[in-house]
């Protein structure tokens, strides 16, 4: 008989996955293609949904980009019936909060669909190269596909495989993630299949964690990608104090579930497919026509914002100009284009004029209908023009990001609403950080704008021309793989960012004091703290050719223990095919995700809970989440059929 404890193991959610294409099975080597990219969608998702519509589109951007020649398809799990298997990607009612009641059934249909998607996975590729051998593989998953994919990936052939991406898996595993103070927190230990996880306590998906991640034989073919905030792949919220305790675990779901369902919209896939396509460009060397630095720059966020008052009026046909040269070349290079003007607080806020993804086309309108007029004094609104673009706008992860201002006059400070320099400066280090740039022909008012753009890590311009331009684009990029890095005083911290470019020097302010007193000869270097504190270290990047980036991160260096979230009292007892859950939440606890097998039902509240419908043997998975949305240690059990006592009680301190 089993015997029905239940251990401290990885816990519950469900998730959300990918579109692709139809089939070609090819029965001429001539009709074959070079590589196939297979995208497995989420829980409840239509084929041609807008994940594997994005991702699609960002793989196939940057095959152009890099002017690739490679004959390459697409196909989504679930478009065709592969030998019988197709992928139904089935619905749940995914965090949802749970009432009283709860019936089981749908949660063991969710295993059945995942065990669907591997083995149209696994038939469709055999098929495929059954005809094909020389075909290869890019496979990539969201949410509940990427648990397919994972999943999946003892039924497949990895010689056949360039790379396997996942998205928001609920399978995750990061054990640099565990502990009171993970090492990954210190910045140490990282998984080699890490990618994006910048929340440093990740380290187990709310399904259970896939232990081992890799499967013999996918060493460096394997990368996760897990937002912050993203409870599905076990990135806790860590919102802090909360505003508001009214309806707390209702803002925790929601927070999360934002973040889970908006892959499509910060830029993630696009970061991935630069990944992916490097990957394939190692395999296929000789089908790429780009050169190594068109293939590893970066992606960037570029704001232009003009000042818009009478005195530019002379102005403003070069600077339209150069803004439209600077436009057309970001957007060629893969980057996103925002255009703002300003001017008096007493005329009008800053003017929001074309967001993020406009077109060249959308740019040229809106540089047109730039007006210079009004402006009553001499001094312009620019920092609340400044405030409103860094929170307006939504910034791409990974992408170096500007701000660049074309002016003639010098700026309010504190401004007319009370928003100071020092506001603007600690908001760009929050966002990733933004550099700020200031462009203008008149040298007098240069002196104005020292202390913004060098404190932000940008550069003042006397002239909008072709070399401030080419300064833009060209210069250097780097990037922490965390938002935050968390440590005791006395403890090592090891900071590590990823660069691009022929970097010259590495500068590290790690004191806060936006003073860069050390240097590096490579994008690593490691420190401890004395002290207990809370800011912003920064790196700067500095290229052959003196152009420079920052790159900016939040450390917090506390003696205080994490007190992590509990359930107290915990008792299930089980009749007929009824399940009968009671607990108390402890300190720091707003509720639990409730799971079965491999299936999140919700999260609840309640002290007393009943799951219906238990027909099998079923794992049973209750997850404490904190007030700030972090994840306790999950507490899994046995219910089988033939008890009808207790089946849950765990010992004090068990593990």
């Amino acid at each position: 008989m089993r015997k029905n404890i239940f251990s401290y193991i990885a816990a519950g959610a469900v998730a959300f996955t990918v579109v692709c294409l139809p089939l070609a099975t090819n029965s001429s080597a001539i009709d074959c293609d070079d590589l196939k990219f297979i995208f497995a969608r989420g829980s409840g998702q239509k084929l041609e949904d807008e994940d594997y519509l994005v991702y699609k589109a960002n793989i196939k951007a940057e095959l152009l980009r890099q002017k690739s020649n490679l004959k390459v398809s697409f196909y989504e799990l679930g478009s065709v019936s592969q030998n019988g298997a197709k992928y139904p990607a089935i619905a749940l009612d995914f965090f949802t909060i749970l009432g009283s009641k709860i019936s089981s059934g749908q949660a063991f249909s969710f295993g059945e669909s995942v065990s669907e998607g591997i083995a149209e996975l696994k038939n469709y590729t055999e098929t495929v190269s059954s005809s094909c051998p020389h075909t290869k593989y890019v496979v990539a998953g969201f949410s509940q596909g990427a648990m397919v994919i994972t999943n999946g990936l003892k039924e497949l052939d990895s010689s056949k495989f360039i790379y396997v991406a996942t998205f928001g898996d609920p399978k995750l595993y990061l054990p640099e993630g565990k502990g009171i103070i993970p090492p990954a927190c210190l910045g140490q230990n990282f998984s080699p299949y890490r990618i994006f996880a910048p929340n440093c306590r990740t380290s187990a998906g709310s399904l259970k964690a896939k232990v081992p991640y890799l499967e013999d034989g996918w060493q460096g073919k394997v990368g996760l990608w897990c937002k912050d905030k993203d409870l599905v792949c076990g990135a806790g919220l860590k919102f802090g104090t909360p505003r508001n305790y009214n309806n707390l675990l209702e803002q925790i779901v929601q927070s999360a579930l934002a973040s889970h369902t908006s892959y499509t919209l910060d830029g993630i896939y696009t970061l991935a497919a630069k990944t992916i396509v490097t990957k394939v460009r190692e395999t296929y060397p000789t089908t790429f026509q780009s050169d190594e630095a068109t293939a590893t720059s970066s992606n960037r966020d570029t704001v232009i914002l003009i000042d818009d008052t009478g005195s530019m009026e002379t102005l403003i046909g070069q600077y339209r100009k150069e803004a439209l040269r600077l436009a057309e070349e970001t957007l060629k290079s893969g980057g996103n284009v925002a255009l703002y003007s300003y001017g008096d607080l007493n005329d009008h806020r800053a003017i929001r004029l074309a967001d993020f993804g406009a077109s060249l086309e959308e740019i040229t309108v809106a540089l047109d209908s730039i007006t210079p007029d009004l402006g009553g004094d001499a001094p312009e609104s620019f920092f609340s023009a400044i405030a409103d673009i860094l929170n307006e706008q939504n910034w791409h992860v990974g992408a170096t990001k500007s701000i660049i201002v074309l002016t003639d006059a010098v700026a309010l400070n504190p401004d007319r609403d009370g928003i100071t320099s020092d506001y603007v400066i600690a908001r760009t280090l929050e966002i990733d950080p933004v550099n700020i740039y200031v462009i203008s022909d008149n040298e007098y008012i240069t002196d104005y704008y020292k202390d913004i753009t060098s404190s932000t890590g940008g550069q003042i311009f006397t002239d909008f021309d072709a070399t401030s331009t080419d300064y833009l684009l060209q210069r250097p990029s780097a990037n922490f793989p965390l938002s935050e890095y968390e440590g005791k005083p006395g403890e090592e911290f090891t900071f590590r960012a990823e660069t691009n470019g022929e970097i010259e020097t590495y500068e590290w302010d790690l004191d806060f004091d936006g003073v860069f007193e050390a240097t590096s000869s490579i994008p690593i270097i490691t420190t401890s703290y004395s002290y207990e504190k809370s800011d912003y270290i920064q790196l700067r990047v500095t290229d052959v050719n003196g152009r420079s980036s920052t790159a900016s991160a939040k450390v917090t260096i506390s003696s205080d223990e994490q007190i992590s979230p509990t359930l107290q009292n915990l008792k299930v007892t089980q009749k007929g095919t009824s399940v009968f859950i009671s607990y108390d939440l402890g300190y720091n606890t707003v509720g639990a995700m409730v799971s079965l097998n491999d299936a999140m039902l919700g999260i609840s509240d309640q002290a007393n809970l009943e799951i219906t419908d238990i027909t099998k043997n079923t794992t049973l998975t209750l997850t404490p989440i904190s007030t700030d949305g972090s994840l306790g240690i999950p507490i899994t059990g046995e219910i089988t059929l033939e008890r009808s006592s207790d089946i849950l009680a765990p010992k004090t301190g068990q593990k």
